[in-house]
């Protein structure tokens, strides 16, 4: 077989793939859409800002804090449901590496599911992001900063789409959903045959080295961010390419903050491990929650991460919130890309609000996901439960539990994150006498508390698939 008819009935296996299993390709494939549509909305809106007109990255920093974190949760999202996916059909993968196909081969056909999904999400976001941007384009411009020609006279702003923007959009698309597919694709190649032929996982080894690699990584975010506060303690001007790609503060665009986190997200497989043995024996549901968790890194561990990616950035923006200013009106500033709030200001902004409720939806969102998907990866181990007698409430009472587990680690791990340049910043005092930042108690209550209820009660009320699921005997 030749490599271009290798790659084409390795493509027809994909798409027979995506339409077999509509329910997870279309999971995928929303995720994805997501960030497509707003980055698609951005490059209409922002062309009409003044960062197309002074250079002024003020409105491009705002949209970065909110799209960064989408970026995250979409692409660690699809992450999960590809690797579900991939160990769902590990025989299949096992017929076609006996059949002949190398390693090489699976990974190149997870590879393609999850590009074509991509494609589809990204063409659908694109679509959905410039109807929007054009329904709401009057409201929107009113919130942009005023531009000005060379005669001085005001531009008013059209709706204008320009190819080459496009073209960016969907080779980021393209890009995200490769890396989101990248892990599962790895690991498909490694499966040996014989194992994939009988269904079975091997077992995963402990690899203490990813630990201290996510430990180096985050001392690495950090280290920048000192760096960061001493220079704009010292009332150093960076160039905007230098503060967006490396550094950064709690003021301007924190870009550490994706360092940070990145290392933190090499460790949330130990984090997940050693929450399985540190969580009590009662309530069970939560032990076997937690157990569950552990046996299915490839699974808990991308959720836990979106989750602190969400939550963690909800944390920045309310850290910067409580920046007093003396010209400030509580909501999104363009000028400095950040919140702030005047002294006499409430501690809880209308803005925040807004963000809180809609990162609360996402982090619900993404729970109920990979719950979803992970009753379908353990549908013989409910099949059990059922046999054994477990009652629809004991099931319900499992969901919420690992609702809560997913959401509570990742709130703490994202509050860990999001605190850290507020701790930079008051380790290095600035000698100009700028307002100090303070702890956001009532964000932090809300995110560690409120948002993992939320979503156990959701979990606890979404309908758990078929109430008695039939046992499939594995092939021996």
């Amino acid at each position: 077989m030749t490599a271009g008819g290798g790659s084409r009935a390795l493509a027809r296996l994909a798409w027979r793939d995506i339409a077999r299993h509509p329910g997870r390709s279309l999971l995928v494939a929303a995720v994805l859409a997501l960030p497509t549509a707003m980055l698609a909305s951005a490059t209409v809106v922002l062309r009409t800002s003044d960062l197309a007109a002074s250079g002024s990255f003020g409105q491009g920093n705002l949209f970065m804090l909110v799209f960064l974190p989408v970026v995250a949760v979409a692409a660690l999202t699809a992450a999960a449901a590809l690797g579900v996916g991939a160990r769902r059909q590990l025989r299949e993968l096992g017929l076609l590496a006996a059949a002949g196909g190398s390693g090489r081969h699976l990974g190149l056909l997870v590879l393609l599911q999850g590009l074509g999904l991509g494609l589809v999400g990204g063409l659908a976001g694109i679509v959905l992001g410039l109807a929007v941007t054009w329904a709401a384009f009057g409201w929107l411009g009113s919130l942009l900063s005023p531009v000005q020609d060379e005669t001085g006279a005001l531009v008013v702003p059209r709706f204008s789409v320009v190819g080459r923007d496009l073209a960016w959009t969907v080779a980021f698309v393209v890009v995200l959903a490769l890396l989101s597919a990248l892990r599962p694709a790895v690991t498909a190649g490694r499966v040996p045959v014989v194992a994939a032929l009988a269904g079975r996982r091997p077992p995963r080894p402990p690899r203490p080295w990813l630990v201290v690699a996510g430990l180096v990584v985050a001392l690495a975010g950090l280290a920048l961010q000192v760096v960061a506060g001493r220079l704009a303690a010292r009332g150093v001007i960076l160039p905007v390419q230098l503060e967006l790609l490396a550094l950064g503060s709690v003021r301007s665009i924190p870009s550490p903050l994706l360092i940070t986190l990145a290392g933190m997200a090499l460790c949330t497989p130990a984090l997940v491990a050693v929450a399985a043995r540190v969580v009590p024996a009662r309530p069970a549901a939560l032990r076997l929650a937690a157990r569950d968790a552990a046996r299915n890194p490839g699974r808990s561990a991308p959720a836990v991460t979106a989750v602190a990616a969400g939550l963690g950035m909800l944390v920045i923006l309310a850290v910067l919130a409580t920046v007093p200013g003396p010209q400030s009106s509580g909501w999104l500033t363009s000028e400095a890309g950040y919140l702030e709030l005047q002294p006499a200001a409430p501690a809880f902004p209308p803005a925040l609000r807004v963000l809180l409720a809609a990162f609360t939806v996402m982090a619900v969102a993404v729970v109920l996901a990979v719950n979803a998907l992970g009753r379908a990866e353990a549908r013989d181990d409910l099949a059990v439960l059922d046999a054994l007698g477990a009652s629809p409430r004991t099931r319900r009472a499992l969901a919420a539990a690992s609702a809560w587990l997913l959401t509570e680690l990742g709130a703490l791990l994202g509050v860990a994150v999001g605190l850290s340049p507020l701790l930079v910043e008051r380790a290095i005092p600035s000698p100009f006498g700028l307002y100090p930042s303070a702890v956001p108690w009532p964000t932090l209550a809300l995110v560690l508390l409120a948002v993992p209820a939320v979503a156990a009660a959701t979990a606890a009320v979404t309908p758990g698939g078929l109430a008695n699921p039939p046992v499939h005997r594995r092939p021996a």
